[in-house]
């Protein structure tokens, strides 16, 4: 996150989050939590606007795969109202030596993944992306516009970025709780892939 003084410029990075998993799971529930997620909390729409702008993947010669997986998402906030600011979320998986593999599950057997697995959760902020204030004969003045953004709406701007950091907090949770970690906030993500001990 840069430091005031704030500017109508292109988005900012204000938190990234990363994970790194290495055991057996499996891609394709974990690729459709996340956009179900996405979908549920407003950052992907779906439609024409397809997310996923990088699709990569490498075979090694012992046929384990390396993938890159980038996906590009965002929302106005708050939702009604004000379109003042533009929340991003950009979720960049990197996955290595990924192969096929079986595991039991309640006595049956399951197709599903080995390899290890990190996901970069990075979120920016954008403030006025319709770009409403260089239009206007007033607002499009560099220092009234200074005077605004770091004085008036100053406390605003934070509360923006608190809350597109919960937001990214949140999605990191659900991450850790289909990989069955320990999460500082808990967000509920469907059922867990691996059985609870005991069971």
């Amino acid at each position: 996150m840069p430091p005031p003084p704030f500017k109508l410029t292109s988005p900012w990075k204000v938190r990234q989050f990363s994970l790194n998993f290495k055991h057996v799971f499996s891609l394709e529930y974990l690729y459709k939590r996340i956009h179900e997620w996405l979908v549920e909390e407003g950052y992907c729409m779906g439609g024409d606007n397809w997310i996923e702008k990088l699709y990569l993947e490498r075979v090694d010669s012992g046929g384990g795969k390396q993938i890159w997986i980038w996906w590009r998402t965002d929302k106005m906030y708050p939702p009604m109202g004000a379109k003042f600011f533009k929340f991003y979320l950009d979720v960049d998986f990197h996955v290595l030596n990924l192969k096929n593999e079986e595991i039991v599950v309640n006595g049956k057997k399951v197709k599903t993944n080995k390899g290890e697995c990190e996901v970069f959760v990075t979120a920016k902020m954008e403030i006025d992306p319709a770009g409403e204030w260089e239009q206007n004969f007033i607002l499009k003045n560099r220092y009234i516009q200074k005077f605004y953004l770091n004085r008036m709406y100053k406390s605003q701007i934070e509360k923006a970025e608190d809350m597109l950091v919960r937001d990214a907090a949140r999605l990191l949770g659900a991450i850790k709780q289909y990989y069955q970690l320990e999460s500082w906030l808990p967000e509920y993500a469907e059922e867990a892939f691996h059985a609870e001990k005991g069971e």
